[in-house]
């Protein structure tokens, strides 16, 4: 009578002679740069309801006028301290809701990505409000930084 066949994972999950566990003996190290969790943190707060825009100091606007694409990072600090996240932002949020709501959600979602990505953990999330807005405001303000933009160039 034939014997019932073990299933293939397994088998492989029990490394034997024949074959050998690679992993092993195989020394390994990820790390991500600052820029990789600010363009995370970025990306994830852009989708964020009532936060209309982050925005940098003045250096960063001065350099924005410069450039046609909107920089992910822009407005955001990161810094990776032994596996731990401190991340900054510099946030204008849209007036008449609840900035209180915006930054636990922003927080929330923010560490969910951070972790998902990167296996690392958010430890300390600041944000400063720079500015209140009304969605007809920063309308107006996005159209006068694209027009002085062209007259820039």
């Amino acid at each position: 009578m034939d014997k019932p066949n073990k299933p293939m994972d397994k088998m492989m999950d029990k490394p034997n002679k024949e074959t050998p566990d690679h992993n092993a003996q195989i020394e390994k190290e990820l790390n991500f740069s600052d820029g990789v969790i600010e363009k995370i943190a970025g990306q994830t707060v852009h989708d964020i309801d009532g936060v209309l825009e982050l925005s940098g100091g003045m250096m960063s606007q001065l350099a924005d006028r410069f450039r046609d694409e909107a920089d992910p990072t822009k407005g955001v600090d990161a810094d990776i301290d032994d596996q731990e996240v401190t991340i900054e932002l510099d946030a204008i949020l849209e007036y008449g809701k609840s900035a209180p709501d915006i930054f636990e959600q922003t927080t929330d979602q923010i560490a969910k990505s951070v972790h998902k990505m990167t296996g690392l953990n958010v430890t300390k999330i600041k944000m400063n409000v720079s500015d209140l807005l009304t969605k007809k405001e920063w309308a107006v303000k996005q159209e006068a930084g694209k027009k002085d933009n062209k007259d820039n160039e």
